[in-house]
């Protein structure tokens, strides 16, 4: 690599890792976990309240757990557990997606940044 490109890399890179922490750092702590199985809504935990939940779904289950104002999943018993793998949520609109049940966990209920002024 030719020098220029060193540095076209570095400026790259320094650009995508502040656009990561300016996003990640200005969203907002949302108020509740979402879940949804196939769509339709199956249950709404609040983030402020440690709790487990088991969904139960026709092909197989995940246990939700909230703990310190996170949502996790900590057990499924799909083949490739990628969502048994990621990482606590807690802010507005993140989630964890478990594909083989259908089931989503949604993050929602912080301030909305799209609708922040009223126009009468």
């Amino acid at each position: 690599m030719k020098r220029m490109d060193l540095i076209l890399v570095f400026v790259v890179l320094a650009i995508a890792g502040a656009i990561y922490f300016f996003y990640t750092g200005t969203a907002e702590t949302g108020a509740e976990a979402v879940i949804t199985v196939d769509g339709e809504v199956y249950a709404t935990m609040p983030l402020s309240k440690d709790d487990s939940l088991r969904v139960e779904t026709e092909t197989g289950y995940n246990i939700v757990e909230i703990q310190d104002g996170y949502a996790m999943v900590t057990e499924a018993d799909c083949r490739d557990g990628i969502c048994e793998n990621h990482r606590k949520i807690s802010k507005n609109g993140e989630n964890i997606v478990c594909l083989p049940h259908k089931m989503v966990v949604e993050i929602t209920g912080g301030e909305d940044p799209a609708a922040d002024m009223v126009v009468g």
